[in-house]
Formats: structure tokens, C-alpha cells, sequence
């Protein structure tokens, strides 16, 4: 993935399987990126380095270049913050976590705060299936209108495409349009507004050498179309787009990859318009 040196995985050295860490270590060997692991504990000892130290020991004896950080800066949030600032990692690989109906009314969850906070992709990992000959679901928003949008677009699809060379996957598009009348979508041209989607997604397939005939573009809403694709599809993951609202907009109206985190069994990668523009600076001032 373009601009992807350096790797921030996050672990729970309590636990006996480390989602995240393998699917970073995974990727840092596709892409000779530099592997960070994090383990935030506010209560770090000996014994809970000793841990960490083993988890990264098999990952450096086959010769991958990692370094290690046990540290607390007031809440999970706030130290992976931190620690991906210090170390300038440019994607953040965490275990999803679950919560439930009751957590999430009184509280921000984790990830949703990560998500809406974090300066850089943020990898949610739900399964250890094997990415590679499997199928990526990228999600946009197609509506040629909303020229807001044509910026995400750009950072899903680019990161979708270079990880379905990495693991040499089938890339499928999916965009759900409004479940209005026909007779109401026709803008005096005869067309409705699945035609005006597809058009755009048969642009966006010149740009970035996409099989048209993957393509998924079916009526909304998108937090229930996306679902149903994933399934179709079988696809290991699914890579998305938030506005990373905050405050009394999130609360009002929502993030639609927050209310996937907890829908899909799938990986599920979340970037914003400015991850796409960060990596092209970089480029540009080579």
C-alpha cells in the first residue's frame, strides 16, 4: 500500500489469540513495512513484558523488524493516539471490539472513538482467514452529485486495489443508491438513479482497472445492502469510508462504518477523505 512504512498493531497480550498482530505481521511482510506492537496496560510490570517479548519473538527470528511498546496515557484510545504519533505509523491494526446494545447507549465505544479520532487507516480484524485468492469488498458512495465524496472514493478504492494485488484477490464495488420511486429519480434525461451510479462506477473501473462485471449496485440503505454483499461475495474484508462525525452530529445521525463494525464478520479497514490526500503529498514531494 502506498506511503505504508511503518505498522501499529495493538494486543491484548492476555489473550491467546492475536487477531491483529497476525494479520499485521502479515502485511508488514507484503510490504516490508516496519512492525510496531502496542500493548496499553495501565498496570505494566515484568511479567507482562515477558509476554509481550514472546509474542514478538517468533515475528523477529524470521526476520522482521519490530519494536515493542507497553505504555497507558489515560485510555486505550489516547495511548494508541500517542504511541502511532511518536512512532508516525501510517495504518493502525486492532482486534474489533465487542459491545453491547447497552454499552453503546451510555457510552462512546473504543473503536468508535478510535475511528473518529485516528489521523491514519484503522484495520478492525474480526477473523484470522487467509486474505489472499479470497474477495475485498470496496464501498462508496457513487452519487455523481455529491462531489464531497469523489475524495474517499479515491482513498478506498486505491487502498482496495493495491491490497487485492498484495493478496492477489477478486476486488469487488459496491455502492447503494436511495430506495426512491422511479418516477421521482428521473432527472429529465430517462435515466434513474442506479444508471447515474453505474456511470460513475464504470468511470471510477477506467481509472482503476476494475472488473465491471464485480460490481454490486443495489438499493439502500447502506448499512443493509453492504451486509448482504459481503455474504454473497464471501469476502474476507471490507474497506469503507467514515466522516468521522463527532459530537451531537454523530449522535443524530450516525457513521455508517460504525454501524458495520457490529453487523459484519468481515476485517474491515476505515479510512477519510485526508488518507488519501496524505499519501499523494508524500509522492508529490519526492
Amino acid at each position: 500500500m502506498r506511503g505504508i512504512t511503518k505498522v501499529l498493531a495493538v494486543v491484548d497480550t492476555r489473550k491467546e489469540k492475536q487477531l491483529a498482530l497476525s494479520r499485521a505481521s502479515s502485511i508488514c511482510r507484503m510490504t516490508g513495512a516496519t512492525l510496531h506492537i502496542l500493548a496499553p496496560n495501565p498496570r505494566a510490570d515484568g511479567d507482562s513484558m515477558v509476554r509481550l517479548e514472546a509474542l514478538a519473538e517468533p515475528l523477529m527470528a524470521e526476520g522482521q523488524e519490530v519494536y515493542l511498546h507497553e505504555t497507558w496515557s489515560g485510555s486505550l484510545t489516547e495511548t494508541i493516539i500517542h504511541v502511532r504519533q511518536i512512532e508516525r505509523c501510517q495504518l493502525v491494526i486492532k482486534d474489533a471490539q465487542l459491545v453491547t446494545a447497552l454499552q453503546k447507549a451510555f457510552s462512546t465505544p473504543e473503536d468508535w472513538s478510535l475511528l473518529r479520532r485516528c489521523r491514519v487507516p484503522v484495520l478492525l480484524v474480526q477473523h484470522d482467514h487467509d486474505w489472499t485468492r479470497g474477495s475485498i469488498v470496496a464501498a462508496i458512495n457513487a452519487d455523481p452529485r455529491d462531489h464531497y465524496h469523489s475524495v474517499i472514493n479515491e482513498a478506498i478504492l486505491q487502498y482496495a486495489k493495491d491490497l487485492s494485488e498484495m493478496y492477489n484477490s477478486e476486488l469487488h464495488l459496491a455502492s447503494a443508491f436511495p430506495t426512491t420511486m422511479l418516477a421521482i429519480q428521473d432527472r429529465g434525461d430517462g435515466k434513474t438513479d442506479k444508471d447515474h451510479y453505474l456511470k460513475h462506477c464504470q468511470e471510477y473501473a477506467r481509472e482503476f482497472s476494475l472488473n465491471d462485471q464485480l460490481f454490486h449496485i443495489e438499493p439502500g440503505p447502506t448499512h443493509t445492502m453492504i451486509p448482504r454483499v459481503l455474504d454473497e461475495t464471501e469476502a474476507q474484508l471490507l474497506v469503507l469510508g467514515t466522516h468521522a462525525r463527532t459530537g451531537i452530529s454523530a449522535i443524530a445521525i450516525g457513521n455508517t462504518a460504525e454501524q458495520l463494525i457490529y453487523k459484519v464478520k468481515t476485517d474491515i479497514l476505515v479510512l477519510q477523505p485526508k488518507h488519501h490526500m496524505i499519501p499523494l503529498e508524500r509522492e508529490l514531494a519526492r
